[in-house]
């Protein structure tokens, strides 16, 4: 901060910490940008004026909250904590990319150099070194999150390429998997889980989604899975309906619980 002061000149009272990446999209008519003072402030290139923020918001919620909730709960049965952990695992960091320039972007309706520069840029926040964000926190309600952030790249990508993806296909089975694994009990702070290493950990949910998965806690892994999938108050839709789908997530769930999360990962690069 005595550095910034001696550079302005002045000792400013107001002066705040923010992250390095940011990006700010108005939705307006043409001619808001020349009246606003972002071009004079030199800042255009993190504040866009545009007819439609739709795009943007695809953008934002599939690549960057997608990518959060894809790899999240595998990372964390991987025996991760923090997600800046996650980018220093060569094969957690490669499984996102991989999710995120194969199976992600080609589904979004922007120009591409600007998504992959947006994805870039999403690997480099993940990396800050002066936040710790917990794993646990961004799991919270995790099935809402998958399907809003993660299930409208995946069924695109199913429509388009006529093939199931991957990583989001595993990154189904990490959701289930983290619902699932080792149930100890359902107590008024939520479902609480174990890790390979012993730990536990609770998971907060609807309640009715936290009972849906204790009471299927002795159903093997192909068991569960048809049920998971069957669920259309979670979904709005039956998914073993999608070819192909049902046998892949089974088959992806007892390499999870069987070989472990890491593992896993590595199976989809």
């Amino acid at each position: 901060m005595a550095a910034l002061e001696e550079e302005n000149g002045y000792t400013d009272q107001l002066i705040d910490v923010g992250e390095v990446f940011g990006v700010w999209v108005i939705e307006g008519p043409e001619g808001l940008d020349d009246r606003l003072p972002f071009k004079k402030a030199g800042i255009s290139d993190k504040v866009f004026v545009v007819p439609d923020m739709s795009p943007y918001k695809k953008r934002k919620v599939r690549i960057l909250n997608g990518a959060h909730t894809g790899f999240t709960l595998g990372a964390y049965l991987a025996g991760k904590d923090i997600v800046r952990d996650c980018m220093e695992d060569e094969k957690i960091r490669g499984f996102m990319n991989k999710m995120l320039y194969e199976e992600v972007i080609p589904t979004l309706p922007l120009n591409k150099d600007d998504l992959m520069a947006f994805a870039s840029a999403v690997q480099d926040r993940f990396n800050n070194p002066f936040v710790d964000h917990q794993l646990m926190s961004i799991s919270l309600n995790s099935s809402s999150k998958w399907k809003a952030r993660n299930m409208p790249s995946f069924l695109s990508y199913i429509d388009e390429q006529k093939e199931l993806p991957a990583c989001l296909t595993m990154s189904l089975a990490f959701y289930i998997a983290f619902y699932s694994n080792d149930l100890q009990e359902l107590n008024e702070n939520g479902l609480v889980a174990k890790r390979a290493d012993g730990s536990c950990y609770t998971i907060s949910d609807d309640r009715w989604i936290l009972e849906f998965y204790w009471d299927r806690k002795d159903l093997s892994a192909k068991e569960l899975v048809h049920d998971v999938l069957t669920n259309e108050k979670l979904w709005d839709q039956d998914l073993t309906q999608i070819p192909g789908l049902e046998d892949a997530v089974a088959a992806d769930l007892e390499m999870i619980r069987e070989k472990g999360a890491e593992e896993a990962f590595a199976s989809c690069l």
